[in-house]
């Protein structure tokens, strides 16, 4: 019986893998309310940002790949980039650090009674989530109308402190690839 209940607990353990890597990059796109995204012809970057353990970082050296990988999928679609004035303005972070993120905070209604506030209603209830490590956000920002056109997400393991630069290209470039894939103009 505990040879059986070892080797169940070991398919499953081998079952949850091959899952996980079946499932590859999880990507999710999120399309502007009412634009025609063939309207946009040209591209600039505002400053990537790498959030890490100690915090935003705008001068990560993963941002030059980051700027190559998304660059060339916006190219393979017709885009063009320039440095000022552009149709679009692009938008890109990326997670290496699991980071909590407080999304409200809420409270009952307060009211004052004679010398004293009470608490009416509700109780504290504090909204959040983490941002999950590994992942690409990108946002194409319509630059005349300063709302976003286009919106992305890939999760793919991405840079962290540990991993050589020819393994930061790899992920960015496959989580970028991912995400445009998805993207209403297919490659040219």
């Amino acid at each position: 019986m505990k040879i059986l209940r070892r080797n169940i607990g070991l398919l499953i353990a081998i079952l949850n893998c091959a899952m996980w890597l079946a499932h590859g990059t999880e990507v999710k796109v999120f399309p502007g309310i009412n634009v025609d995204i063939n309207e946009y012809k040209t591209f600039e970057w505002l400053a990537p940002r790498v959030v890490t353990k100690v915090g935003v970082v705008e001068d990560h050296p993963a941002n030059p790949v980051l700027k190559e990988a998304v660059g060339r999928q916006l190219v393979q679609r017709g885009l063009s980039e320039v440095a000022s004035d552009a149709d679009l303005q692009i938008q890109a972070y990326v997670l290496t650090e699991s980071v909590p993120q407080l999304e409200a905070f809420i409270m009952g209604s307060l009211v004052y009674q004679p010398g004293d506030y009470a608490m009416v209603g509700a109780s504290m209830v504090t909204v959040g989530r983490y941002n999950k490590m590994g992942t690409l956000y990108v946002n194409l920002i319509d630059r005349r109308a300063k709302k976003s056109a286009w919106f992305g997400m890939a999760t793919e393991g991405l840079p962290n402190g540990t991993m050589k630069p020819e393994e930061v290209r790899s992920k960015l470039e496959k989580a970028a690839s991912a995400m445009f894939k998805k993207y209403p103009i297919k490659k040219k």
